[in-house]
């Protein structure tokens, strides 16, 4: 488990295998506000958590960012690795920060791993989440509470919220008696929040020892799939686009901007209110190598 921003960032410097391969950038950029390169794209794709909102408080200004690259004619959708909520519910959490995206415009890690799992499979499904957000497919799940749950064929993680120390471990343990494939809905280490951070799934999953992790299959930022999704949709509504005209905006250096970067679009640092809040951004981007082409403190 991590308790700070950096030792997320310290453990994601571990283990770069486990990452896309980082796609090297000239130089970054500081520019004042999301505004400013409103000439040099066409479609912003945004992170929620530390763009958007921390916790649940929504940015000041940032709902008025968005409404002016509307108004521009821009393409704007939010990407996040938030796997815990469904769509609808995430839907409704964007409302009640006062955001007006449209369901289409909101591609969540969650929605895009369930294409990729057989969600009609007879084989029990150990999911890991919260009571409250527990899975309506066909397929059979079992939940930590239960007791079958350690004999599950597959696992699935979503939220990092319903899991400790002491489970992982258990986890381990079962996972080298039995090997079996771990579905992650959200490679994220950790999430800000209004005073402090969140366990995420990827804490849990992203660092499992060498011998497991070959049964790893982990969607989200930085991950190409998640893109993809967003790229799809773009296509479909707004026809093909210059993936050097997409920005990714987020804060996060070894998922929003290296995930955004191996796609080859522009990416955007945001640095006041999420995983580098506090902290010395030069020095960060400097260890990690991952470099953004813009970098501003708040949208």
């Amino acid at each position: 488990m991590f308790y700070s921003p950096s030792e997320a960032f310290d453990s994601y410097l571990s283990i770069p295998e486990r990452m896309p391969k980082n796609v090297p950038v000239e130089k970054c950029q500081t520019i004042n506000n999301i505004t400013d390169i409103v000439d040099d794209v066409d479609v912003f794709l945004f992170d929620a958590y530390g763009v958007l909102n921390v916790g649940g408080t929504a940015i000041d200004g940032a709902k008025q960012q968005i409404d002016k690259l509307r108004q521009a004619g821009k393409v704007v959708m939010v990407v996040t690795n938030a796997a815990t909520q469904n769509k609808q519910q995430l839907f409704n959490k964007f409302v009640r920060l006062g955001f007006d995206f449209s369901d289409q415009e909101i591609v969540n890690s969650r929605e895009v791993l369930l294409q990729y799992m057989d969600l009609h499979s007879n084989s029990r499904l150990g999911v890991i989440t919260l009571p409250e957000f527990r899975l309506d497919i066909q397929r059979p799940c079992l939940y930590p509470e239960d007791q079958e749950f350690w004999q599950a064929e597959e696992f699935l993680f979503l939220s990092g919220q319903a899991w400790n120390e002491s489970l992982q471990q258990r986890f381990i343990t079962e996972l080298n008696h039995n090997p079996r494939r771990v579905w992650v809905g959200n490679s994220d280490l950790i999430a800000p929040l209004e005073d402090g951070v969140s366990q995420e799934p990827g804490s849990f999953t992203l660092t499992l020892p060498k011998k497991l992790y070959p049964n790893v299959r982990c969607f989200g930022k930085p991950y190409a799939p998640i893109f993809e999704e967003a790229l799809s949709r773009i296509k479909q509504s707004y026809g093909e686009v210059n993936p050097q005209r997409i920005a990714m905006i987020g804060d996060t250096l070894h998922t929003d901007i290296l995930g955004g970067n191996a796609m080859g679009f522009k990416t955007v640092l945001v640095t006041q209110h999420g995983f580098l809040r506090g902290l010395d951004v030069a020095e960060h981007i400097a260890k990690s190598q991952i470099t953004p082409h813009y970098q501003l403190a708040s949208i």
